[in-house]
């Protein structure tokens, strides 16, 4: 199974003497925990962008017509 870093998107190997990642790309070098903690970082900032987009499509439906074509 290939597993792709959370910082670059490149492929990450695993060091088998050291139990730890490395990206062949950015040289990342993280344990698997930290992985993990970095790809959720990266998830809740992607959720947080998404919900602020649909917020503001919400809001922008919602109003009036004159408001929409003063926009």
């Amino acid at each position: 199974m290939t597993s792709f870093c959370p910082e670059c998107g490149g492929e990450l190997k695993f060091d088998i003497s050291t139990k730890n990642f490395i990206c062949r790309s950015c040289g990342l070098y993280a344990s698997r925990e930290k992985i993990d903690e970095l790809r959720d970082k990266t998830h809740q900032n992607t959720n947080s962008d998404d919900r602020r987009k649909h917020d503001d499509y919400l809001d922008w439906w919602q109003s009036s017509k004159k408001d929409k074509q003063k926009q």
